[in-house]
C-alpha cells in the first residue's frame, strides 16, 4: 500500500461519532502498526490536516482542509448548488421547496422555488425561520452540536401561532425523536393552514450547513402524501451534497 493510501486511510477513520481518537486506537482502526501510524500523523500535522489535542493527546482533523473546502465553495458556491436543487425538488413534488441555512435568531432562506399553480405556500427572501416554530429550524436544531443547541435554545421563544411549541423539554423531546428519523415534520406552528417537511444537509463533524424544507398547504400534507415525499427530499439532500462536497455521505 503506498503512503497516500495509508494517509488517506487513517483520516477516513475520523468521523462525526469518532471526532478525537488516540494513537493505539486509530492504528489499530486504520489497521497499521503504530509507529506508522505515528509518522503519517507526524506529516499530516506539520501541514495542518490533523492536530493533537493538548489535554487528551488525542488527534483529531486540523485546519488544513479549511482551504480547500473555501475552493470547493468558490468553484461550485452554496448559494448556486441551492437554486438548482431548488428547482429541481420544486418540479418533482409540484410543492413550495426552500434551502435555508443557519442564522442568529432563526433559519434564513438562501434558495427558494414556487410551483406554476395555484393552491401553493407563499414565501419571502427575507423571511426569518424560527428554530423553534420551522421544521428547518427543528431539523438543524436536532442535528447540531450539543453547544449550538444550548446557544439556541437559551434564546426567548415566541408563540408565532397557536400550535407553536416554547417548552423546553417538550423541544428537547422532539428533537430528539427527529434526529432518530433523519427528517422534521410541522402542522401550523409558523403559519396556519400551513405544513412542512424538512431534512439537514452537510452534517459533518460540526453543525449542518443547512436544510431543505418543503412546505404545503397542511390540507394536502396527509399521511401518503409524507411518505411520498420522503425519499424525493432525501435525494435533494444528496444532490446538494454532491455538489458542494463531491459525494453524499
Amino acid at each position: 500500500m503506498k503512503t497516500v493510501d495509508k494517509a488517506f486511510r487513517v483520516l477516513g477513520q475520523f468521523s462525526v461519532e469518532k471526532q478525537e481518537i488516540g494513537l493505539s486506537e486509530l492504528a489499530r482502526m486504520a489497521q497499521l502498526d503504530k509507529a506508522a501510524t505515528r509518522r503519517l500523523l507526524v506529516a499530516l500535522g506539520e501541514h495542518g490536516f490533523v492536530e493533537q489535542n493538548e489535554d487528551t493527546r488525542k488527534y483529531r482533523l486540523g485546519h488544513g482542509f479549511l482551504r480547500f473546502a473555501r475552493i470547493r465553495e468558490a468553484t461550485v458556491p452554496l448559494q448556486a448548488a441551492a437554486a438548482e436543487v431548488a428547482n429541481w425538488l420544486c418540479a418533482e413534488v409540484g410543492e413550495t421547496v426552500h434551502v435555508s441555512v443557519p442564522g442568529a435568531e432563526g433559519m434564513t432562506p438562501l434558495a427558494y422555488r414556487l410551483p406554476s399553480r395555484g393552491h401553493v405556500v407563499n414565501m419571502r427572501a427575507t423571511e426569518m425561520l424560527y428554530y423553534h416554530a420551522t421544521a428547518s429550524g427543528m431539523v438543524f436544531l436536532a442535528h447540531a452540536t450539543p453547544s449550538t443547541q444550548k446557544r439556541i435554545l437559551s434564546n426567548p421563544r415566541g408563540q408565532v401561532t397557536p400550535h407553536t411549541q416554547t417548552d423546553l423539554s417538550a423541544i428537547q423531546k422532539r428533537m430528539a425523536e427527529i434526529r432518530q428519523q433523519g427528517y422534521a415534520a410541522t402542522v401550523g406552528t409558523f403559519e396556519e393552514g400551513v405544513s412542512s417537511l424538512a431534512m439537514p444537509f452537510g452534517s459533518g463533524a460540526g453543525d449542518p450547513r443547512g436544510a431543505i424544507s418543503i412546505a404545503l398547504v397542511s390540507n394536502d400534507f396527509t399521511t401518503s402524501r409524507r411518505v411520498a415525499l420522503i425519499p424525493k427530499l432525501k435525494e435533494a439532500v444528496a444532490r446538494l451534497e454532491r455538489a458542494t462536497q463531491g459525494a453524499a455521505p
